[in-house]
C-alpha cells in the first residue's frame, strides 16, 4: 500500500521544515503502509519555502507553479501526479499534526469507509484560537453543504482530508481558491461514497503566523457550495 501526501504550499518557509521532520517521524509501516511519497505543490512562493523543504526531506517531488494561483490550483496540480493508492492532503503550516496519520488512516485500512476527514467540530466546541466568525462561518459552511446533500457533516471544510484515490476517477475539479475544500466533498458525496469524521485536536495560527484564509475567501467558499450543490 503506498501513500501520497500532499502538501500545498505559498511562502511556508518557517513551518515547512518542521511539518516534513514530523512526516517522517510517524510510523506508517506499522499501520500497513510500505511507500510513500510526499510532493510538495509550491504554488508561486517567493520566500525560501521550496530551500527548506529540500534541506529537510531531500527526496520530497517538487511542483512549481510559476504565480499564486491559489490552493485549489495546488491540490488539483498535487492529484494529477499522485501515484499512492491514499491520497492525504496535508497544509504546510502547523495547524494539522502529521502524528496523526495513523488515526485517520485506521478507518481506510479496515476497509471500514474510502473517505475519511479530520473533524475539528466533532465534540462540538471551538477549537482554541479559531477566531469566532471563522467558527461561525466554517459551521455555517457545513450546515448548508449539510442541508442540500442530506448528509450529516461536522466539518466539510477540514484540511485534512483522506481518500483512495479512486474515489476521484472521473471527479473534474476545477476551484482554484478554497472552494476546493467544499468542491472535493460535494463531488464525493455525489458519486455516493460516505465521508467517516475522525475528531482531530486543531489550533488556529493568526495571520502574524502565516494565516492565508482572509474573510473574503469565504464568498469563494459559499459560491462553491452552491455551485456544486446545484
Amino acid at each position: 500500500m503506498k501513500l501520497s501526501i500532499l502538501i500545498p504550499a505559498y511562502n511556508e518557509e518557517g513551518s515547512i521544515a518542521e511539518i516534513l521532520k514530523e512526516i517522517e517521524s510517524v510510523d506508517l509501516i506499522g499501520v500497513g503502509i510500505k511507500e510513500k511519497e510526499v510532493i510538495l505543490i509550491d504554488d508561486g512562493s517567493t520566500d525560501r519555502t521550496v530551500e527548506n523543504a529540500r534541506l529537510a526531506l531531500p527526496s520530497i517531488k517538487v511542483i512549481y507553479h510559476s504565480k499564486n494561483l491559489g490552493k485549489g490550483a495546488a491540490v488539483i496540480s498535487g492529484l494529477s501526479y499522485a501515484k499512492g493508492d491514499i491520497i492525504i492532503i496535508q497544509d504546510a503550516d502547523l495547524e494539522y499534526h502529521p502524528l496523526l496519520y495513523p488515526i485517520l488512516l485506521a478507518p481506510i485500512l479496515s476497509g471500514k469507509t474510502h473517505v475519511v476527514y479530520g473533524s475539528r467540530f466533532l465534540d462540538g466546541h471551538r477549537p482554541k484560537g479559531m477566531r469566532l466568525p471563522y467558527f461561525l462561518a466554517n459551521r455555517f459552511g457545513t450546515a448548508l453543504i449539510n442541508i442540500l446533500l442530506g448528509t450529516r457533516l461536522t466539518d466539510s471544510m477540514t484540511c485534512f482530508k483522506i481518500f483512495k484515490k479512486n474515489v476521484l476517477e472521473g471527479v473534474s475539479l476545477s476551484n482554484k481558491g478554497f472552494g476546493i475544500d467544499a468542491e472535493l466533498t460535494i463531488k464525493i458525496v455525489k458519486k455516493g461514497y460516505k465521508i467517516e469524521e475522525v475528531p482531530i485536536p486543531y489550533k488556529a495560527r493568526t495571520f502574524k503566523e502565516g494565516k492565508k484564509f482572509h474573510p473574503i475567501c469565504s464568498l469563494n467558499v459559499l459560491w462553491a457550495i452552491i455551485k456544486y450543490s446545484i
